[in-house]
């Protein structure tokens, strides 16, 4: 069931309240374990080479050209008793450097799990809750920053008695921050849109369209504001996408709790940007009770009740 107030925060600013810092990356490799001891003569490959030299000596040679297999026999072979004789020679150097391996592999293995514990102690310490908000702090800052402004503050819309009344509370808790008659253009068409009340944190660029929805216009009683009507869900989305906050009010709760309104637009300040200092000069004041959004229909019995003059001078 929608009820007001109605908030309605832009995607980017959730998504940056939410967010988490990247994880550190741990790049350190495995040190590799030490293969088998090196042998003083390795037969394996000694006896595949005479095997590979061998098998085409006899090919050529039984194709009549005798003396061309013996040649290539004698020079594989010669190649074959040189690699025996490299390995022989070899064989300290390599079993010393193999054994120097076996005894810095534990070094070497202790050395990587002592990286791997620094590296848990980096991921906690960025996932710690000073690093989170310093991060969406910093995050949301960006966000904010590309939040669209308004191009004009020569607004026509008129104004009620209940808005006039509920601007005074507006400039009195938060002031110098509540605009009228701004206005942002609507592609494509001739007329833009004015909110009836922007607060902007020039600091922050944090923009809140706030809006006080009646249910009729007072002379016609037609209806206006209501649920599910196309004409606000537009305007909705045209401010979000411009990265502005939007809180809507009905006319009823700004008439009898302009201070508890004030509060809620306190609480959206204060959850956006995770300050309450705003928020802690309204601890005198009481919680906005919730009102429930009246469909169209409900909008025309309002209006032949004359439902407005009920809490309207």
């Amino acid at each position: 069931m929608s009820q007001y107030p109605i908030i309605l925060i832009p995607g980017d600013i959730q998504r940056a309240k939410s967010a988490l810092p990247p994880e550190p990356i741990f790049t350190e490799p495995l040190p590799q374990q030490p293969g088998a001891e090196p042998q003083k003569l390795n037969t394996t490959v000694i006896v595949v080479e005479a095997t590979v030299a061998t098998v085409p000596s006899v090919a050529i040679a039984s194709q009549g050209g005798t003396m061309p297999g013996l040649l290539l026999f004698l020079a594989a072979a010669g190649a074959i008793a040189a690699q025996a004789w490299h390995q022989i020679t070899t064989y300290p150097q390599r079993k010393q450097k193999h054994d120097g391996e076996v005894a810095d592999y534990p070094r070497k293995l202790e050395s990587h799990k002592q990286k791997e514990r620094e590296h848990q102690e980096e991921v906690k310490a960025a996932r710690s809750p000073e690093r989170v908000t310093e991060f969406r702090y910093k995050l949301l800052l960006k966000v904010l920053s590309q939040t669209v402004p308004h191009d004009g503050n020569n607004g026509g819309a008129k104004e009620g008695w209940a808005e006039a009344q509920f601007c005074n509370y507006l400039n009195r808790h938060f002031s110098g921050k509540i605009h009228k008659k701004l206005t942002l253009q609507i592609p494509d068409l001739d007329y833009p849109y004015s909110p009836d009340f922007a607060y902007i944190d020039q600091g922050l660029n944090l923009r809140i369209d706030i809006e006080i929805d009646e249910p009729y216009v007072y002379h016609t009683g037609k209806p206006t504001h209501y649920v599910e009507s196309s004409k606000d869900s537009k305007r909705n989305n045209f401010f979000i996408n411009k990265g502005w906050v939007v809180i809507r009010f009905s006319e009823e709760q700004i008439v009898r709790c302009p201070d508890s309104c004030c509060k809620t637009v306190a609480q959206v300040i204060a959850q956006v940007t995770e300050n309450n200092s705003i928020l802690n000069h309204f601890a005198s004041f009481s919680e906005l009770q919730p009102m429930k959004q009246w469909t169209q229909a409900e909008a025309m019995q309002m209006a032949t009740s004359s439902y407005r003059n009920k809490y309207c001078k």
